[in-house]
Protein backbone atom coordinates (compact mmCIF):
# COMPACT_ATOMS: atom_id res chain seq x y z
CA UNK A 1 0.00 0.00 0.00
CA UNK A 2 2.66 2.33 0.87
CA UNK A 3 4.17 2.55 -2.80
CA UNK A 4 1.24 2.63 -4.28
CA UNK A 5 -0.79 6.04 -6.16
CA UNK A 6 -1.60 8.41 -3.76
CA UNK A 7 -4.05 11.48 -3.78
CA UNK A 8 -2.70 14.25 -1.74
CA UNK A 9 -5.44 15.93 0.20
CA UNK A 10 -3.83 19.12 1.12
CA UNK A 11 -2.67 20.08 5.13
CA UNK A 12 -4.36 20.69 8.54
CA UNK A 13 -5.26 23.65 9.92
CA UNK A 14 -8.16 25.77 11.46
CA UNK A 15 -9.89 27.83 8.67
CA UNK A 16 -13.57 28.45 8.59
CA UNK A 17 -15.70 27.91 12.24
CA UNK A 18 -12.80 25.93 14.00
CA UNK A 19 -11.57 25.49 18.02
CA UNK A 20 -7.65 24.38 16.44
CA UNK A 21 -6.16 22.42 14.16
CA UNK A 22 -7.80 19.60 13.22
CA UNK A 23 -8.69 16.64 10.68
CA UNK A 24 -12.59 16.79 10.54
CA UNK A 25 -13.54 14.20 8.12
CA UNK A 26 -16.79 13.68 6.69
CA UNK A 27 -17.62 10.78 4.91
CA UNK A 28 -20.50 9.63 2.23
CA UNK A 29 -21.65 6.00 1.28
CA UNK A 30 -24.35 6.40 -1.98
CA UNK A 31 -24.93 10.25 -0.81
CA UNK A 32 -25.58 9.08 2.40
CA UNK A 33 -23.25 10.68 5.72
CA UNK A 34 -21.82 7.95 7.82
CA UNK A 35 -18.81 8.02 10.57
CA UNK A 36 -15.47 7.79 9.32
CA UNK A 37 -14.88 5.33 12.39
CA UNK A 38 -17.47 2.81 10.67
CA UNK A 39 -15.66 2.88 7.32
CA UNK A 40 -12.00 2.24 8.60
CA UNK A 41 -11.53 -0.72 6.34
CA UNK A 42 -12.85 1.22 3.23
CA UNK A 43 -11.73 4.44 3.91
CA UNK A 44 -9.56 4.55 6.90
CA UNK A 45 -6.65 2.18 6.21
CA UNK A 46 -6.26 4.45 3.00
CA UNK A 47 -5.74 7.59 4.93
CA UNK A 48 -2.49 8.46 5.80
CA UNK A 49 -0.66 11.88 7.64
CA UNK A 50 2.49 13.40 7.90
CA UNK A 51 3.22 15.28 10.58
CA UNK A 52 5.70 18.36 10.38
CA UNK A 53 9.01 17.27 10.43
CA UNK A 54 7.59 13.73 10.03
CA UNK A 55 10.07 11.76 7.22
CA UNK A 56 7.50 9.01 6.74
CA UNK A 57 3.88 8.70 6.13
CA UNK A 58 1.47 6.68 8.90
CA UNK A 59 -1.94 5.11 8.08
CA UNK A 60 -4.87 6.80 10.06
CA UNK A 61 -6.14 2.79 10.90
CA UNK A 62 -4.12 -0.03 11.01
CA UNK A 63 -4.95 -3.63 10.66
CA UNK A 64 -3.57 -5.62 14.04
CA UNK A 65 -2.58 -9.15 14.57
CA UNK A 66 -6.66 -9.80 16.06
CA UNK A 67 -7.95 -8.66 12.34
CA UNK A 68 -9.26 -5.50 14.14
CA UNK A 69 -8.42 -1.83 12.82
CA UNK A 70 -7.11 0.54 15.24
CA UNK A 71 -6.66 3.94 15.19
CA UNK A 72 -2.50 5.00 14.83
CA UNK A 73 -0.71 5.47 18.10
CA UNK A 74 -0.61 9.02 19.30
CA UNK A 75 -4.13 9.65 17.16
CA UNK A 76 -7.49 10.81 19.67
CA UNK A 77 -10.28 8.78 19.02
CA UNK A 78 -13.33 11.27 18.38
CA UNK A 79 -15.24 11.43 21.48
CA UNK A 80 -17.85 13.40 22.81
CA UNK A 81 -18.19 16.81 20.43
CA UNK A 82 -15.77 15.81 18.31
CA UNK A 83 -17.38 12.56 17.67
CA UNK A 84 -20.80 12.05 15.06
CA UNK A 85 -24.11 12.69 15.96
CA UNK A 86 -25.81 15.28 17.98
CA UNK A 87 -24.18 17.54 19.90
CA UNK A 88 -26.01 19.43 22.82
CA UNK A 89 -23.55 22.02 23.16
CA UNK A 90 -21.65 23.27 20.22
CA UNK A 91 -18.23 24.53 21.20
CA UNK A 92 -18.16 27.93 18.91
CA UNK A 93 -21.58 28.28 18.82
CA UNK A 94 -22.94 27.04 22.11
CA UNK A 95 -26.12 25.47 20.62
CA UNK A 96 -27.44 22.23 20.07
CA UNK A 97 -27.01 20.38 16.45
CA UNK A 98 -25.99 18.01 14.72
CA UNK A 99 -22.29 17.14 14.09
CA UNK A 100 -22.23 15.06 10.77
CA UNK A 101 -18.24 14.18 11.05
CA UNK A 102 -15.29 13.51 13.19
CA UNK A 103 -12.63 15.41 14.30
CA UNK A 104 -9.23 13.95 14.70
CA UNK A 105 -6.47 15.98 16.44
CA UNK A 106 -3.41 16.97 14.40
CA UNK A 107 -0.92 19.34 14.53
CA UNK A 108 -1.44 22.59 12.23
CA UNK A 109 0.61 21.57 9.22
CA UNK A 110 0.11 17.99 9.03
CA UNK A 111 -0.02 17.05 5.48
CA UNK A 112 -2.82 14.61 4.49
CA UNK A 113 -3.28 12.48 1.73
CA UNK A 114 -5.23 9.28 0.46
CA UNK A 115 -3.96 6.18 -1.54
CA UNK A 116 -5.94 4.96 -4.46
CA UNK A 117 -7.59 5.65 -6.86
CA UNK A 118 -10.03 8.65 -7.32
CA UNK A 119 -10.57 12.71 -8.08
CA UNK A 120 -9.96 15.15 -5.58
CA UNK A 121 -11.80 18.54 -6.06
CA UNK A 122 -11.07 21.49 -3.99
CA UNK A 123 -13.36 24.46 -2.07
CA UNK A 124 -11.60 27.66 -0.77
CA UNK A 125 -13.62 29.42 2.45
CA UNK A 126 -16.58 27.73 2.15
CA UNK A 127 -18.22 29.37 5.11
CA UNK A 128 -17.86 27.84 8.30
CA UNK A 129 -16.51 24.27 6.15
CA UNK A 130 -13.33 26.86 5.59
CA UNK A 131 -10.74 25.62 3.30
CA UNK A 132 -12.27 21.89 2.09
CA UNK A 133 -10.66 18.84 -0.13
CA UNK A 134 -13.64 16.48 -1.56
CA UNK A 135 -12.19 12.98 -2.77
CA UNK A 136 -14.64 10.93 -4.95
CA UNK A 137 -13.97 7.43 -4.89
CA UNK A 138 -15.04 4.91 -7.76
CA UNK A 139 -16.49 2.94 -4.91
CA UNK A 140 -19.43 5.29 -4.23
CA UNK A 141 -17.29 6.85 -1.03
CA UNK A 142 -16.76 10.63 -0.58
CA UNK A 143 -14.59 11.58 1.59
CA UNK A 144 -14.58 15.60 2.60
CA UNK A 145 -11.88 17.01 4.81
CA UNK A 146 -12.86 20.39 6.19
CA UNK A 147 -10.95 23.32 8.06
CA UNK A 148 -8.17 23.03 6.02
CA UNK A 149 -4.65 25.59 5.67
CA UNK A 150 -3.76 24.35 2.63
CA UNK A 151 -5.33 23.10 -0.45
CA UNK A 152 -3.99 20.49 -3.03
CA UNK A 153 -3.03 23.08 -6.17
CA UNK A 154 -5.44 20.56 -8.78
CA UNK A 155 -6.40 17.62 -8.67
CA UNK A 156 -2.96 15.74 -8.88
CA UNK A 157 -1.88 12.35 -8.26
CA UNK A 158 1.41 11.18 -6.94
CA UNK A 159 3.76 8.36 -6.83
CA UNK A 160 4.86 7.80 -2.86
CA UNK A 161 7.97 7.09 -2.00
CA UNK A 162 9.94 5.81 1.58
CA UNK A 163 12.77 8.58 1.09
CA UNK A 164 10.98 11.65 -0.77
CA UNK A 165 7.37 11.38 0.55
CA UNK A 166 5.66 12.89 -2.25
CA UNK A 167 6.78 12.56 -6.20
CA UNK A 168 4.41 14.08 -8.31
CA UNK A 169 3.22 12.18 -11.16
CA UNK A 170 0.51 14.01 -13.12
CA UNK A 171 -2.66 15.35 -12.89
CA UNK A 172 -5.19 13.05 -11.75
CA UNK A 173 -7.93 13.88 -14.23
CA UNK A 174 -10.16 11.48 -16.24
CA UNK A 175 -11.16 11.33 -19.60
CA UNK A 176 -14.75 12.57 -18.79
CA UNK A 177 -13.85 15.39 -16.64
CA UNK A 178 -11.45 16.27 -19.66
CA UNK A 179 -14.03 16.52 -21.86
CA UNK A 180 -16.46 18.49 -19.71
CA UNK A 181 -12.78 20.94 -19.03
CA UNK A 182 -12.83 21.24 -22.74
CA UNK A 183 -16.18 22.08 -23.72
CA UNK A 184 -16.34 24.74 -20.71
CA UNK A 185 -13.65 26.37 -22.07
CA UNK A 186 -14.56 26.22 -25.57
CA UNK A 187 -18.71 27.35 -24.69
CA UNK A 188 -16.82 30.46 -22.61
CA UNK A 189 -14.31 31.23 -25.35
CA UNK A 190 -18.12 31.31 -28.43
CA UNK A 191 -19.55 33.59 -25.75
CA UNK A 192 -16.37 36.17 -25.73
CA UNK A 193 -16.85 36.21 -29.22
CA UNK A 194 -20.06 36.98 -29.59
CA UNK A 195 -20.97 38.56 -27.00
CA UNK A 196 -24.25 37.67 -27.65
CA UNK A 197 -26.35 36.58 -24.23
CA UNK A 198 -29.07 35.61 -25.99
CA UNK A 199 -26.95 32.04 -26.60
CA UNK A 200 -27.66 31.65 -22.39
CA UNK A 201 -31.35 31.27 -23.03
CA UNK A 202 -32.47 27.95 -21.79
CA UNK A 203 -29.13 26.28 -19.97
CA UNK A 204 -26.58 26.95 -17.40
CA UNK A 205 -22.92 26.48 -18.72
CA UNK A 206 -22.65 24.97 -15.67
CA UNK A 207 -25.01 22.41 -15.14
CA UNK A 208 -25.80 21.77 -19.14
CA UNK A 209 -22.90 22.15 -21.41
CA UNK A 210 -23.67 22.47 -24.59
CA UNK A 211 -22.16 21.11 -27.62
CA UNK A 212 -19.27 23.67 -28.69
CA UNK A 213 -19.20 23.15 -32.30
CA UNK A 214 -23.55 23.59 -32.68
CA UNK A 215 -22.24 27.32 -30.55
CA UNK A 216 -19.33 28.27 -33.61
CA UNK A 217 -21.81 27.26 -35.76
CA UNK A 218 -24.56 30.12 -34.55
CA UNK A 219 -21.70 32.34 -35.15
CA UNK A 220 -21.38 32.27 -38.78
Amino acid sequence: MSNGPALYLGRVGSTGTSTGPHAHWQVKKDGKLIPLSTARTDIGQYIQFRRPGQADWTSLYTKGQDGNFALAPGVEAPEGTSAFGMREKHPVHGDRRMHWGEDYKFDEGTQLRFLGQGSVSTHASRGGAGNVSALRLPSGYELETLHLSELPNAATTYRSSPSSGLEEEGPAVDKDTLQSTMKNLLFEAALRKSQNNSLLSGFSPYSQVPDPVEVFKKLR
